[in-house]
């Protein structure tokens, strides 16, 4: 449960939202997602209340991209994950392909496209859910414990991914994490939640 609670995100900052597990740290950036609705209080997203239709709530919703802390990946190839979003959207198919070939040079699997998805490490799937997250242009990205389950090398190359996601597109991206040093290292602004509120 979230206690009522006040937060600006500044555009194309990285926000961390530090604390323990249990804390509400998951609950707040579903809500900022709109995967949950508040039963009290407004979520804004860039001036527009997201109170409004079905319609506009997806509007805004293709607005944002979303990795969550265990990556799920579709039982078939790299490159099929990573176009999942833009197939949604319509995207015509020369433009996917240049698209998803231009996400996994960024997160450093361009040889991948043709892996089936499910026979990564716990690393390369993280990086194929960022790519699947990023290939879509979101101005916002949030991020879910990225590299909770991760290893220090993979964990290193998430954050370094992070860094240059935030800095070559000015993605403004929200991260949830229980990890006091990394929050640190990535934030230009922290959040620090404790039992639902933000303290």
């Amino acid at each position: 449960i979230i206690q009522e609670t006040s937060l600006g995100i500044r555009k194309g900052e990285i926000f961390t939202l530090i604390g323990p597990s249990g804390s509400g740290k998951t609950t707040l950036i579903r809500l900022i997602d709109l995967l949950e609705w508040p039963t009290t209080g407004r979520i804004h997203f860039d001036g527009q209340d997201t109170a409004g239709s079905e319609k506009e709530r997806l509007a805004i919703r293709r607005r944002m991209g979303m990795v969550f802390q265990k990556p799920a990946v579709l039982n078939t190839t790299v490159a099929k994950n990573v176009a999942f979003g833009l197939n949604f959207r319509g995207v015509m198919v020369a433009e996917i392909q240049r698209k998803v070939q231009g996400a996994l040079e960024l997160v450093g699997l361009p040889h991948y496209a043709d892996r089936k998805a499910v026979t990564l490490s716990g690393g390369e799937m993280q990086r194929v859910a960022l790519a699947r997250a990023i290939v879509t242009e979101p101005e916002v990205l949030l991020l879910d414990e990225p590299t909770a389950n991760l290893d220090p090398v993979s964990s290193e190359l998430i954050e370094d991914l992070i860094l240059r996601i935030n800095k070559k597109f000015n993605t403004t991206i929200v991260i949830a994490t229980h990890d006091m040093i990394q929050g640190q290292r990535l934030a230009d602004r922290i959040g620090v939640i404790m039992d639902g509120s933000l303290v």
